[in-house]
């Protein structure tokens, strides 16, 4: 009797949770903490620039009708320490902050409260431009979407400046805040566009950031029946769609409110918004022991099929000769031409043998070919070229050819932003597309001072299905 087979959707269901991220080391950023709420650090030049409520160097104190702290848009420059606020004009008695910049740091998007003549009764929080001309802030002007009567918060700027992400709780929005999208054409940006019902939910999705793979990050506390407040999540756009918001793993989340991720591009390091250990808002940074793979090669095929012919041999009757090849003295293949797979790595001496039919005899000066087969050295991934979505596929670098390299470990880098270790990995993608999966190979220490070489090639893969 055959076994009823379960729905797509239930196997989906019955996949394991995301793993936790073991590879990552968080820590608390303890030269910005202050006690009180830090928040949406992201890296500008050689230092970071966050905001908080701050006021121990000297900044304005804004607070807000009800006596609570308002945040400022403060810099810490990693060089000698310092931190204070990061553009002297911005700093007011309302709300300022967080900040988005382009990838060349030429444009900032930040949150700023200003008067509104439209509503003398509320100071609404919008969006607001400014271009880096030689080192300084200059052209400062409003989003020209920004609402008197609703605020727009947290932008967020692709890596090229064209398209821009915020939280706001604009009329349409599906809960309290929700993520919008706009984009820049001929000049002028587009009316925001409320992502949907795979992203927004009816509670609040704040601090979005879109890395330049494609993901989308934000935090929400409607997704995930809100088991733990705040929760950082993804989604990307495939086929003009949201794929449905995925709960990030440990250590991104935690059973404390976690609400901004920032990654850098190769998802190594980067920061962290939560108030885990702690009642307050905090800055921790993350990063990881995971060795740069710089300019991986393309595994090179071994070759082991080949055409074996003697170029001198001018004439071949048949009639009169009988041809065939001696591979090693004990494997005879006939012909004069030959295709033969050798079974591996190895020395082949193939020697081509005529013989007179007439006489029966073996004509001397027989041609003599020696073929040496070795294995390329490299890393070697063995998997499948094509993979389907959300299912788990072992990789294995077993086949791992380097001989004399003492191999201290193995790491996988997906392609997708995650990462692995060990000589077999069992990988599941989320989403489908092409990705280029690096192996690793890392030299064992002889001694902590030393840095291990690392020899690195790379596959690519296909994801195939729907989210």
């Amino acid at each position: 009797m055959k076994k009823a087979l379960l729905p797509i959707w239930i196997l989906l269901l019955l996949l394991p949770p995301a793993a936790a991220q073991d590879y990552y080391n968080v820590r608390k950023q303890t030269r910005i903490s202050t006690g009180l709420n830090e928040a949406a650090a992201v890296p500008f030049e050689d230092g970071v620039v966050y905001i908080t409520e701050s006021t121990s160097v000297g900044a304005s104190s804004p607070t807000d009708p009800l006596g609570r702290r308002l945040f400022t848009i403060f810099y810490y420059r990693e060089k000698g320490g310092v931190k204070g606020p990061f553009i002297d004009a911005l700093v007011t008695q309302r709300h300022e902050g967080p900040v988005s910049f382009t990838s060349d740091g030429s444009l900032m998007a930040f949150s700023q409260q200003r008067p509104s003549s439209a509503n003398r009764d509320f100071d609404p929080l919008g969006i607001y431009f400014a271009d880096n001309v030689e080192g300084q802030w200059t052209n400062i002007r409003p989003y020209e979407h920004n609402d008197p009567f609703a605020w727009l918060f947290s932008p967020a700027l692709s890596p090229d400046g064209r398209t821009l992400f915020f939280s706001a709780n604009l009329p349409d929005a599906i809960g309290g805040f929700d993520i919008y999208k706009s984009e820049l054409k001929g000049g002028s940006w587009t009316e925001p566009e409320n992502l949907g019902r795979a992203v927004n939910t009816s509670g609040e999705e704040l601090y979005p950031f879109y890395h330049s793979s494609g993901k989308l990050y934000f935090s929400s506390d409607g997704h995930d029946d809100n088991l733990a407040g705040y929760d950082l999540f993804e989604s990307v756009l495939l086929n003009g769609k949201w794929t449905r918001a995925r709960k990030l793993p440990a250590p991104f989340n935690t059973l404390s409110n976690d609400y901004h991720v920032w990654f850098d591009e190769n998802f190594k390091s980067g920061y962290i918004t939560s108030d885990r250990g702690s009642g307050s808002k905090e800055i921790f940074t993350f990063g990881t022991d995971i060795p740069e793979f710089e300019a991986p090669e393309p595994i090179k095929k071994t070759y082991y099929k080949y055409r074996i012919y003697d170029r001198k041999l001018d004439t071949v009757d048949t009639d009169l000769f009988r041809y065939s090849w001696l591979i090693n003295d004990t494997l005879e293949l006939p012909g004069h031409e030959v295709v033969y797979r050798f079974p591996g790595p190895g020395r082949y001496v193939c020697k081509l043998q005529v013989y007179d039919r007439q006489l029966d005899t073996l004509v001397e000066g027989q041609t003599v070919k020696t073929l040496n087969i070795e294995l390329n050295e490299q890393a070697v991934i063995t998997c499948p070229d094509t993979i389907p979505v959300n299912t788990p596929v072992v990789f294995d670098g077993s086949e791992t050819h380097l001989p004399g390299f003492n191999i201290g470990r193995y790491v996988w880098e997906f392609g997708d932003g995650t990462y692995g270790e060990g000589i077999r990995v069992t990988h599941a993608y989320r989403y489908p597309g092409t990705y280029r999966v690096i192996l690793g190979v890392e030299e064992r220490k002889q001694n902590r001072r030393d840095v291990p070489e690392v020899r690195s090639n790379f596959r690519d893969v296909v994801v195939s299905g729907s989210e």
